[in-house]
Order: structure tokens, then sequence, then C-alpha cells
């Protein structure tokens, strides 16, 4: 139960952390402001306090999720010596967070409009960030010599783009965003597939 006693900080977590919970049982656009309410034994306008709407709660979900992700990954680089595992298991890992963003919201494109712009920001802030970390898997094999770029950040920026381009025509025409176990396993293949085509090309030497 919320109390008016406790820290604000500590009350926007506890809400994002309920949020976070009924969004991945049941999808942002199926969960109201009334349950998350009810789930912490506090007011609605108590909620509306914190978070003027869902979408914002949302957006703050999102931004929680975006920020455990990078920290997994940055440490992950850190512990992993090899950058062309390094770059398998970035990709595996990013399809995986992935799917639980996609089944976090679960909205359907009646309702895109009204999350897209607000969290576009966001969205566009994570990209750089993800790319400054493929570009320090990528800096690492130049370093030892398993890889040959000539410019990190331009092929950062493609293999990022070819990521995205693979889950964007996985979700092209699905009524509902949504990625079962089988639709996993397939976009797995192929990302997989991709990544080792991409991997061959930066260890090629002439």
């Amino acid at each position: 139960m919320v109390t008016d006693r406790e820290p604000k900080e500590d009350k926007a977590d506890l809400i994002l952390s309920a949020a976070q919970k009924l969004f991945g049982l049941y999808g942002a656009e199926k969960t109201s402001m009334r349950e998350i309410a009810d789930d912490l034994h506090m007011s609605k306008a108590s909620l509306y306090y914190y978070f003027p709407d869902k979408e914002n709660l949302y957006k703050a979900v999102i931004e929680k999720e975006q920020a455990e992700f990078l920290d997994t990954l940055e440490k992950d680089i850190q512990d992993n010596t090899d950058p062309a595992e390094s770059l398998r298991r970035y990709a595996l890992n990013r399809l995986s967070y992935f799917k639980y963003l996609v089944n976090l919201g679960r909205i359907g494109p009646a309702s895109i409009p009204d999350f897209k712009p607000l969290i576009a920001d966001s969205f566009k802030a994570f990209r750089e960030k993800e790319k400054k970390i493929v570009m320090q898997i990528l800096e690492k094999g130049e370093s030892s010599g398993q890889f040959k770029t000539n410019n990190t950040y331009e092929v950062a920026t493609l293999f990022l783009d070819i990521m995205r381009g693979l889950r964007s025509i996985f979700l092209n025409n699905k009524k509902l965003f949504s990625i079962n176990d089988e639709d996993y396993k397939q976009l797995s293949h192929q990302v997989a597939a991709a990544t080792d085509i991409f991997i061959k090309g930066l260890m090629y030497k002439e």
C-alpha cells in the first residue's frame, strides 16, 4: 500500500513497478489508470499527481526499461573479450528486449497515435546510446585486429538499421503488436543469420 508519508521518489518508483507488472500482464492499451491505482491501494487522484495520464506513465516505464537494458548491455561488453561474440549476444539480447517491449505495450494500430509522439524522443535518445555501445564493440574488434571498419559510426548505424528493419518488417500488417514464442523463434533465426553475415563482412581481409 502506498501512503502519503513515503517520499515522492519512492512513490513514483512504486507506481512504475506496478505499471510494469500490469502492462506486462495485459498490455498498456488494456490497462487502466484505475487498475494501477487499485493495485497500489491508492486513489486515482493520487496517481494522477505523479503521472498526468497513462501515456506519460507508459513513457516513464519505457525509459526505466531502456536504462536497465543499456546498463546490462554495457556490463556484458565489459565481461566479454570476443567482439564477434559480443555483437551476436547484443543482437539476440536486443531482440529479447524488443519482444518484451512489444508485449509490454500490446498496442493496436488505432492507439499508436496516442503513444508514439510522446515516446519518439525517448527512443531517439535510446538509439544514440545503443549506437555508442555497438561502436564500442566495433572499436574493440578494430583494436584486436578481428574487425576491419573504415568508420565505426557508419558501420554501427548500418548494423542497427538492418536489425531494426528485420523487426519492423516482422511487425507489418499485424492487427495487434505482439510477439508469441513461434514469432520469436522465427525472428531470432533471421537476426542470428543476418548478424553472422555482417560479422563475416567485418572480418573479411582483402
